[in-house]
């Protein structure tokens, strides 16, 4: 995460009957006019950032559900206990010694 970066929001929803795979995530991505990178999956839980205007806008309709559907092709059924998140921040740490080069220059 880079310093000062804004953290942002979205909803986390589970996806019932389906296996979510990289492409499913793109055409989510494609469907509500954000990045791939605002996608994730993980033990079939389905999170989206909403960073853009128009996935706002999708928000404020209460369309996000119906939108996740179309792009995978399932019934909005499937889409259950959607709830707001917020990015949480990873710290990275590591050793600055462990690139450092161990030959001597000569």
């Amino acid at each position: 995460m880079y310093p000062n970066k804004k953290l942002r929001t979205g909803f986390c929803m589970k996806v019932e009957g389906v296996l979510l795979n990289r492409p499913d995530l793109h055409n989510i991505a494609a469907e509500l006019g954000i990045n791939p990178g605002d996608v994730l999956t993980k033990n079939q839980i389905l999170t989206i950032y909403n960073t853009s205007e128009a996935c706002q806008e999708i928000v404020k309709d209460n369309a996000l559900a119906t939108f996740v559907a179309m792009a995978l092709n399932i019934s909005p059924q499937n889409i259950t206990d959607i709830k707001e998140v917020v990015e949480e921040p990873v710290k990275i740490e590591f050793d600055l010694s462990d690139f450092e080069d161990d030959e001597d220059d000569e």
